[in-house]
């Protein structure tokens, strides 16, 4: 007779058996459903697989983990094992995991009492998004996993959802059959661990390039655009190496202007600002002779900021920030070197760029072409009502800008978080609210959510 371990072992792997096919029906219905949450909020992704526990991985599980002795009953064991059901979203960069992970926390909007959270259109699906992610795995490594239970009829079955880059895919095989499954053997190998350590770093390396490759092939798709962004990035340097010696001259110390000379050079050659792109060699010329004349000029750092007349300001956003961003240039050393160098670079009257500015800043916040494309839906489902709702957003933007009152908000790094922020409330926005009415109801706690969105991402 095989000892009681191993009869409950049997006896775990017959359920399995048993509820194998229905197992699978649930499983293709989780793939289905999480593909469908991707393709509702237009989230890139390369591929949604599932799995059920194999029978092999089960009994080494059991014995490993010594649940015959936390288990009593091996068919209940079967419905508590986290990962009975596995469930993987494949994405193409590390980046892209959290992206898709904040994505799933916006569908996940209701908290029930057992602190899972689900989404109204599918309450028998939900997800436990307490807890910190990536979550710390035993090794060291990290890894977004997620608990979930699925509903079937009576029954509520446990499922592990995982998002996994090329990269930490490829990482998780090796990790799987080299570590985790000889983890007690391999804390007192230290050189093999130390070569895992190192494999896993360079893969980390390998995904920042190939996304770097990627941005760059991206980029390149319009000749105008990466012609553009090349000169832009050009001139920012030059910008930079011109304000900064002036800086150290005059102050005596080294002030990094990289980021404020990024930004405005994004907007120097935005369609407002005064190099509009027309002739790439062109509006060369005319930028390097500008900068040419301010080498050879003293500019004044540390002074006040003068206007020859009180700002127009056309809307909701420049009236918030407006006023705010007029009293800080004058009061705060970096606000005031920001807008100094603005000011330099572009020829007209000062108050006439402010005002410039102040509307690309605006633009640049809602630029990317997620937003154009969900800006589009948004129009055809709540029509004239669509301007009420992208001017909340901005009204939002600019009271957020207010509140945590750092220069970095405007620099071009945070605007495309901005940006990322208000693409992803469009998602939710034009998925659950395709009436007015809609709006009405949901508004203030989809702000209120949006405002922590871009605390969060801007803090």
């Amino acid at each position: 007779m095989p000892l009681a371990e191993f009869r409950y072992i049997d006896k775990a792997l017959s359920t399995l058996d048993k509820e194998r096919d229905q197992l699978e029906v649930i499983s293709k219905l989780l793939q289905m459903e999480f593909t469908e949450i991707m393709n509702l909020h237009t989230m890139e992704y390369l591929n949604i697989t599932t799995r059920v526990k194999g029978r092999d991985s089960l009994k080494e599980k059991i014995l490993r983990q010594g649940y015959y002795k936390k288990y009593n009953d091996p068919i209940r064991l079967i419905y508590q094992l986290s990962d009975l059901i596995g469930v993987r979203i494949e994405c193409r960069f590390e980046q892209d995991e959290r992206a898709i992970y904040k994505v799933l926390k916006k569908h996940f909007n209701v908290r029930n009492d057992d602190g899972y959270y689900y989404n109204e259109m599918n309450p028998n699906v939900k997800l436990s998004l307490d807890g910190r992610q990536p979550q710390k795995q035993k090794n060291g490594f990290k890894i977004f996993r997620i608990d979930g239970i699925v509903t079937d009829t009576n029954n509520e079955l446990p499922f592990e959802l995982q998002i996994k880059s090329l990269v930490n895919s490829f990482w998780g095989e090796i990790e799987h059959k080299i570590i985790y499954k000889n983890y007690n053997f391999l804390l007192v190998d230290d050189l093999l661990i130390e070569m895992m350590h190192s494999i896993k770093n360079n893969l980390a390396l390998l995904d920042k390039q190939l996304l770097t490759i990627y941005r760059n092939v991206e980029q390149r798709q319009t000749d105008e655009e990466y012609q553009r962004r090349n000169l832009e990035e050009v001139m920012a340097k030059m910008c930079n190496d011109v304000f900064a010696k002036q800086l150290k001259e005059q102050l005596g110390m080294n002030v990094n202007i990289k980021k404020a000379c990024q930004t405005i050079m994004k907007y120097t050659f935005s369609p407002n600002g005064m190099l509009e792109i027309q002739n790439i060699s062109d509006s060369l010329i005319k930028a390097l002779e500008r900068i040419s004349q301010i080498s050879n000029e003293q500019v004044e750092f540390n002074v006040p900021i003068i206007f020859s007349r009180e700002p127009h300001y056309t809307n909701k956003f420049a009236q918030i920030v407006g006023p705010y961003f007029r009293d800080v240039m004058n009061k705060e050393f970096h606000w005031n070197l920001f807008f100094k160098i603005l000011f330099e670079i572009e020829p007209q009257d000062s108050v006439d760029d402010f005002e410039k500015f102040l509307g690309f800043l605006e633009q640049a916040y809602q630029t990317s072409s997620s937003i154009t494309r969900l800006k589009k839906i948004l129009y055809s489902q709540l029509e004239e009502h669509a301007d009420e709702v992208m001017e909340t957003l901005m009204e939002t933007v600019a009271h957020i800008i207010v509140s945590i009152d750092d220069v970095e908000c405007i620099y071009e790094n945070n605007i495309t978080k901005v940006a990322s922020v208000i693409a992803d409330t469009l998602r939710d926005i034009t998925a659950q609210m395709t009436t007015y009415d809609q709006w009405l109801t949901q508004k203030e706690a989809l702000i209120e959510d949006f405002k922590q969105y871009l605390l969060e991402e801007l803090s």
